[in-house]
């Protein structure tokens, strides 16, 4: 590989001492005839990167004029009861109040950036991150008449799927003050369940929209992967980072995703993303099923067996199958509007949390550790050079728990068994297969969207392994569909009594599978159970 020139600039810095700290963070040597000739080689490559880091920056263009960022501030504690919000301000369009979304107050999830808004990402390892850019979910929001509120309230890092880890301090869920609102979308799902604004935008690579969708009583989609673009928020894995809407109700969601979706020209992962011209009218499916006595005459529904059957799950040492039971009683209510359920077997999903481990944990290192990663789309050079000080002992030592877990474990991985990743997708691909075998026989596949309802938060001197375990098993059935792209939408579908304290009642969330860009689909099941019972929390 070539270098323009070997003409070395005269204020090049580079000296023998960069190369020596080069090679001994790879652990090598090289021929002491040949150091030399290498020497001059990297100052060569120096005065490239010179080059390079002169020129501008180009980011997707954000209009504060059309779009200004009024009362930027952070929450006080009498005003943020739940622990939800993250950061506040008002953001409208100024030019006009038409739109689909015109009246609907948003939020984001606090790893989506907003141009002048501080984004906390949950953490306390980096500080000082203020976007100068917006993500294209936000511009789309704003350009549809919505009104963002603020920033909800991630987990550390977007790493957990419950909500005490945040460094701002725990979530609360709305039903049950103490109890987890789900993660690492906490925030949003928080906050929309309390109606402190109708509708968010959350992220999911392994269940963090639909977990705490499921926990907080709310509809959580995750859409395939690539329908609505990543662009401007913070990866964690890039084969696998989701982005979708999270509301109250089904109607909300379908607007919010009509909005967002379509490719964006700058994330790579929209490449057979239709534009957004060419979306579905996905709200204009309520229309098929309101009011109509059979609306899903013919529509099958699978009930994915290795979804219900005996998952584990170490929660006070019991499996809580009154969940499973839930689901199924709600399932069995689509028969009554014309549908066919019945079970359905994929059993390589038994083993779908397994690969999703071995790829989330490999391959979060580079980012986390302030490296990049191949792909083609928007940069944020700012946060990538921010993480880079997780490297050091002082960054590493204000990670969360669950960051230097995955890391530990993505660095063994690396060093002792590297051709796992690729194995992982190899067989993701085949997973992929199974599910799109079962899904040419059905519609949609169904399950329960967690294995067991909201947990109480860990005390604050709770042991790492007393943390871990609030969460064990928890994204079984929602990770599976993070390394297959497909889409994945939970829905509220009753009550059942804590098992910690009965007093208390707690939403169950039902799954809702479909083949890829198939949303349709399953918003058409959503909607018919919806509209046949909309008082979801007396089912």
């Amino acid at each position: 590989m070539s270098v323009p020139s070997l003409t070395i600039s005269p204020d090049n810095t580079v000296n023998e001492q960069h190369l020596d700290t080069v090679l001994a963070k790879l652990g090598q040597t090289l021929r002491t005839n040949e150091k030399a000739e290498y020497l001059v080689l990297l100052k060569a490559f120096h005065d490239v990167t010179a080059s390079v880091a002169k020129l501008p920056d180009y980011e997707p263009p954000t209009n504060l004029e059309r779009f200004p960022r009024k009362d930027i501030h952070f929450p006080r504690p009498e005003n943020n009861k739940l622990g939800a919000w993250a950061w506040r301000f008002t953001a409208k369009d100024t030019l006009s109040n038409k739109g689909i979304l015109s009246g609907k107050t948003v939020v984001m999830k606090d790893n989506i950036s907003v141009a002048g808004v501080n984004c906390l990402l949950g953490t306390e390892a980096m500080s000082g991150f203020v976007p100068t850019a917006d993500a294209t979910v936000v511009t789309r929001t704003l350009e549809a008449g919505g009104t963002i509120l603020g920033k909800a309230v991630c987990e550390n890092l977007s790493m957990a799927g419950t909500s005490f880890t945040a460094a701002t301090g725990p979530v609360h869920n709305p039903h049950a003050k103490g109890y987890s609102a789900g993660g690492s979308s906490s925030g949003c799902g928080s906050l929309i369940a309390s109606y402190a604004v109708d509708m968010g935008i959350g992220g999911d690579q392994g269940g963090s929209i639909r977990l705490p969708a499921s926990w907080c009583g709310i509809y959580g989609l995750k859409p395939t992967q690539g329908l609505i673009p990543y662009t401007g928020i913070a990866s964690l894995e890039t084969t696998m980072d989701h982005t979708g809407p999270m509301s109250r109700t089904c109607l909300d969601n379908a607007l919010l995703l009509k909005v967002l979706a379509g490719k964006d020209n700058i994330d790579d992962r929209c490449i057979a993303t239709p534009t957004p011209s060419e979306i579905p009218d996905y709200p204009a499916i309520l229309n098929q099923v309101k009011g109509i006595a059979k609306p899903l005459e013919g529509f099958k529904i699978g009930l994915l067996t290795e979804g219900f059957s005996k998952i584990p799950c170490e929660q006070g040492g019991m499996n809580d199958f009154r969940v499973s039971q839930k689901v199924k009683d709600a399932a069995n209510k689509w028969k009554n509007m014309g549908a066919i359920v019945e079970d359905v077997s994929v059993p390589m999903h038994a083993y779908s949390m397994d690969l999703w481990l071995m790829v989330v944990r490999m391959g979060c290192v580079p980012g986390l550790m302030g490296g990049v990663v191949g792909r083609q789309g928007f940069y944020q050079n700012q946060l990538t050079t921010k993480m880079s000080a997780l490297r050091t002992p002082e960054g590493w030592d204000k990670l969360p728990f669950t960051a230097k877990n995955a890391v530990l474990n993505g660095v063994y991985m690396q060093e002792y068994c590297p051709e796992l990743y690729g194995k992982a997708i190899n067989l993701i691909r085949l997973l992929r297969e199974k599910y799109d075998k079962a899904l040419d026989e059905f519609d949609v596949l169904v399950m329960p969207t967690t294995p067991y309802l909201a947990t109480s938060h860990a005390a604050l001197d709770a042991t790492i392994l007393a943390k871990i375990t609030k969460g064990l098993g928890q994204t079984m059935n929602t990770c599976s569909f993070d390394v297959t792209g497909h889409p994945a939408l939970s829905m509220p579908i009753g009550m059942l009594p804590s098992l910690d304290d009965a007093s208390i009642s707690l939403p169950v969330g039902l799954q809702i599978v479909s083949k890829h860009f198939h949303e349709s689909k399953i918003y058409k099941a959503a909607f018919a159970w919806e509209d046949k019972h909309p008082n979801w929390k007396d089912c």
